[in-house]
């Protein structure tokens, strides 16, 4: 599956379920089921329903990037909610990111499908126009639901650790009264239910009826993805403390199940890393799931430089982040090399000007941006960068707010999954299970081999990893890699979590740029700010409005002083 695009449909039925508390169906919930039930039309409309949770869009928390809470970037400014997450006002009482309502809502509209709309045979409809075709899509709706089941119970599991495990509708009272379950056994669960409904899903979503709509379905390849995700989490640190090499060798294994069969699911890397994050990245063979905003320009006007007009400059990348981005021949990038610091975005990973404003940059149109002390996008002016860039990744520049020109908005299409961090998951869990450069019967693709796929990308280029590297090389510049080729996908902030390496992000760095009166720059990096790491912060704590309503539901830890 391409794409994933959802029109809700409001019914009576399904406006009931989304009022509810955590895990409550309420009073009201099976009002008119039975005439709900008997049109495919509105059963259709249910699983839709659970869809409509997924996220939307990386700019939830206060138009910020999650990465703002990362040493990928900063948010501008500092009254932002997501500040909250390395300002030392993150709380029970003021939490940031909280989805636990939400995704319970979700896990009871899946489970009021799984128990009342299995096994419908529409007798009345059987003669209506296109009949067949809508039943066969019902027939695959039971295993999109079970997937986006298992989705959100990730969602949670990653963000709270232990959090109840509900399969079935439950009263206001059961609900207020379930207890937790391990993290590791609800981890088993989200994967055990993507190994079985991926025996039934399609393998493309465009092989079921009416294929432009069925662009927005689950498919085979997706929950393969998500089994990928959930097995490398439950092999990292903060799940798996002891390191169970089981663990790693399971999260290959299932990596390698996608990458077995990309080519029937229709899955490969995309010659132009551009092609990832346009108005068209849904057509990307690259692109496993994504989930639309629709056309808007607000995304722009967010980050747009300031002194582009319209341009607020929320997100700005760190001198951390671009300092990751390797050198054109594979070298590292190095403040103390003389020709480095003279001119740093020379000779660099193609996909650093793919991804991050810097000075001298032609950006949005064709008028170079100015980062300098005193320059036309730099400070002093107001809310300027403080670090010394500002964002491109998922910006359209076709976008613009000048006086007299037409105002054009574009399609924004967040990614979810894509092949490449397959094949990324895949040489993290085999470099930690057998070595870089080990191969098995079933796994014949060493973790160099699949590192180095995503690294020959046409317009990336760049060089192979060697042979022969150390473990633990081989693993710091993989870890370097998922950095750079995830970078603002919103993979940081859950990586440093799963490593247990949050102290890798405490010292926050800026580049300062000035300009003599002879037009010479001077580049130099700075230190910025630095954050207070606490060991609480791997888990998100729990609203205290959720203790109120579930007193057998236990804070985690370090978040309860």
């Amino acid at each position: 599956m391409k794409y994933m695009k959802l029109t809700m449909i409001t019914i009576s039925v399904i406006s009931l379920f989304i009022s509810c508390d955590f895990l409550d169906n309420g009073e009201s919930t099976y009002y008119d089921k039975e005439e709900t039930l008997y049109d495919p039309a509105k059963v259709s409309q249910l699983c839709t329903q659970v869809y409509s949770y997924l996220p939307n869009g990386l700019t939830g928390i206060s138009n910020a990037m999650q990465d703002a809470a990362t040493d990928d970037a900063i948010h501008i400014y500092p009254t932002a909610t997501i500040q909250r997450f390395i300002n030392g006002g993150w709380s029970p009482n003021y939490t940031v990111d909280d989805v636990f309502d939400d995704c319970y809502k979700a896990i009871h509209d899946a489970n009021f499908y799984l128990e009342n709309c299995l096994n419908l045979t529409f007798d009345d409809w059987k003669y209506s126009d296109g009949f067949q075709d809508t039943y066969k899509s019902y027939l695959n709706y039971q295993y999109e639901v079970r997937f986006l089941r298992a989705y959100y119970y990730f969602e949670l599991v990653k963000r709270y650790g232990s959090v109840p495990l509900i399969t079935k509708t439950l009263t206001k009272e059961e609900a207020n009264a379930v207890e937790q379950t391990p993290a590791e056994t609800v981890l088993k669960f989200v994967i055990d239910e993507c190994t079985d409904v991926a025996k039934s899903l399609p393998d493309q979503a465009t092989q079921l009826p009416g294929a432009a709509a069925n662009m927005q379905r689950i498919s085979k390849g997706v929950a393969l993805a998500l089994k990928s995700r959930a097995t490398l989490y439950m092999a990292s640190p903060l799940f798996n403390p002891s390191n169970d090499v089981a663990r790693w060798k399971a999260a290959a294994s299932a990596a390698y199940e996608l990458i077995s069969q990309s080519a029937v699911l229709g899955y490969s890397i995309d010659p132009d890393y551009n092609n990832l994050f346009g108005a068209t990245n849904n057509q990307s063979p690259e692109v496993i799931l994504c989930n639309p905003e629709g056309k808007t320009t607000h995304f722009e006007s967010a980050n747009y430089p300031i002194g582009v007009k319209n341009g607020s400059g929320y997100t700005c990348p760190t001198e951390n982040l671009v300092s990751a981005y390797e050198m054109k021949d594979g070298s590292k990038f190095d403040w103390n090399n003389p020709q480095h610091a003279a001119n740093p975005y020379a000779n660099r990973d193609p996909r650093l000007s793919m991804t991050i404003v810097y000075n001298g940059m032609k950006w949005p149109a064709t008028t170079a941006v100015e980062t300098f002390i005193g320059g036309k996008n730099g400070q002093p002016l107001q809310n300027a960068t403080s670090t010394g860039y500002y964002l491109r990744k998922y910006l359209n520049n076709k976008v613009t707010f000048e006086t007299g020109q037409t105002t054009n908005s574009f399609d924004h299409n967040w990614i979810l999954f894509r092949y490449a961090e397959i094949l990324l998951n895949y040489a993290e869990a085999m470099a930690e299970a057998y070595g870089p450069d080990a191969t098995t019967a079933d796994c014949p693709l060493s973790a160099r081999q699949a590192v180095n796929r995503v690294r020959e990308r046409k317009n990336v280029a760049m060089p192979y990893y060697p042979e022969g590297m150390s473990k633990a090389d081989f693993l710091a510049r993989l870890k370097n890699e998922r950095r750079v080729e995830f970078a603002f996908e919103g993979q940081r902030f859950w990586d440093l979590r799963r490593w247990k390496a949050l102290n890798d992000m405490r010292d926050i760095y800026k580049v300062t740029i000035v300009k003599d009166d002879n037009d010479n720059l001077k580049y130099t990096k700075e230190l910025l700010t630095s954050y207070t790491i606490a060991d609480k912060m791997y888990f998100y704590p729990f609203s205290n409005a959720e203790l109120y309503k579930n007193r057998n539901l236990k804070q985690n830890p370090g978040w309860d002083q």
